[in-house]
């Protein structure tokens, strides 16, 4: 059991993660089920549809309808509801892979890369960027409730300024002050499904 934190909700749901799964004796040509297998799922936040919560996450609706139990994707989910998100994805939680690295750099130039990112051990880029593709699959305009952007901070952290340079630099505070590194972030994300 997880329990999912934050100043503003609480819920305790059971961790699982996306997985797709292809009958080989299915001959319909249809696509894969996916289910909430290996998904870390999130609170709602300010009483979302799922119609919103898949705009603002960029998320394609009938995937987030089937991870959801298809829920009617127009009627308000409660504060505090457990939503599974596709790019919560933990099946593979503790690699980083060539293709991670390489999206962890969208959205970046190079200088803001080196700022962000190389300026940090290896160990400490490779958390900061698993956190990344955990919390928002590495966007910059994801956004639940009031948690926004890569590393989903609340607006009040980031003071109304949402550009890159300022979530980066927001996120690098918030985790040293908070764990004293991005590991020890990741450490506690992996414990509790939130940091």
């Amino acid at each position: 059991m997880v329990t999912l934190d934050n100043p503003t909700v609480k819920a305790n749901v059971t961790p699982t993660v996306v997985t797709t799964t292809n009958d080989s004796n299915d001959t319909t040509g249809t696509d894969p089920q996916i289910d909430q297998q290996g998904i870390v799922p999130v609170a709602n936040e300010d009483n979302n549809t799922l119609q919103q919560v898949a705009n603002n996450n960029n998320v394609d609706l009938s995937t987030l309808e089937s991870l959801n139990g298809n829920v009617d994707p127009n009627q308000p989910l409660p504060d505090g509801t457990p939503i599974y998100l596709p790019q919560n994805q933990i099946a593979s939680a503790n690699s980083l892979d060539a293709e991670d690295a390489t999206s962890a750099k969208s959205g970046l130039s190079e200088a803001q890369w080196e700022e962000f990112y190389e300026s940090y051990s290896k160990a400490n880029r490779d958390a900061k960027i698993w956190i990344a593709k955990h919390e928002s699959g590495f966007s910059y305009s994801a956004r639940n409730g009031q948690y926004i952007g890569r590393f989903q901070l609340t607006s009040s952290y980031l003071n109304g300024d949402y550009s890159v340079e300022n979530q980066e630099r927001t996120a690098d505070k918030y985790v040293s002050n908070r764990y004293g590194s991005w590991t020890a972030a990741k450490a506690h994300w992996e414990a509790y499904g939130w940091y």
